[in-house]
């Protein structure tokens, strides 16, 4: 009698799932865009809004969906609109991109944190209701406090290299904050990192929630009969 284990191996993505999420993160690159420019300036809400479709993606499907929206797509629709919608001169296009790295810290952070909800998570998709959400709303809170605090971090790292390095930059929504903070005398770093705080706790918020709300459709979308996986 043998003794070998049947071996299990995943079942290949089909053509179609494939298509669906190469639009998936097409259309959600565009959203990150169309989101950010909307709300950030033609209504001039100092919010990023930047990342939340990142985030459904991440949740949906994983990293490599996630990287490929939030660090390939997402920068050349951010300069298309830099360009064609701000009017912007292509240098200054192509520096605002450097945020990049704040999205790529993020969609990391998400999709490794993704593992600690995973129980709770898949008892919510098989049994979607206000009960079963109420197992992930606290970690998502967790996850969305992180993030605050992370990218807050990365980003003011980042906005202290480019003021060192005198480069070009634009109007950001955390610019109010830090002229109050750098009035009363707190050094550069500690200013450009605590300025994104307070845009960063409702910013993050929005991107954790929002992006697993949109994630649910999207998962319905990918999956048949609208059945989650």
């Amino acid at each position: 009698m043998s003794n070998t284990q049947p071996v299990y191996r995943a079942e290949p993505m089909s053509r179609t799932q494939f298509w669906k999420i190469a639009v998936l993160c097409l259309v959600s690159a565009l959203g990150n865009a169309i989101v950010s420019h909307f709300f950030n300036n033609i209504l001039g809400i100092p919010l990023y809004l930047d990342t939340v479709f990142n985030a459904a993606m991440c949740f949906c499907v994983g990293l490599l969906p996630g990287l490929i929206t939030g660090v390939v797509l997402s920068p050349i629709m951010y300069f298309l609109v830099c360009r064609y919608f701000l009017g912007l001169s292509v240098v200054l296009g192509l520096f605002r991109n450097v945020w990049v790295i704040c999205i790529a810290v993020e969609i990391l952070l998400i999709c490794a944190f993704r593992i600690r909800i995973k129980k709770r998570e898949t008892i919510y998709l098989a049994n979607p209701s206000l009960q079963t959400f109420i197992g992930v709303a606290p970690l998502l809170m967790v996850l969305a406090v992180l993030d605050c605090i992370i990218i807050s971090i990365t980003g003011g790292i980042i906005d202290f290299v480019l003021t060192a390095f005198q480069v070009p930059r634009t109007f950001s929504p955390e610019d109010s904050f830090k002229l109050g903070l750098l009035r009363n005398n707190i050094p550069l770093l500690p200013t450009a990192i605590l300025s994104r705080i307070p845009i960063n706790i409702v910013d993050r918020f929005i991107a954790v929630f929002g992006g697993f709300g949109i994630s649910l459709m999207y998962r319905k979308w990918l999956t048949k009969k609208g059945k989650y996986p």
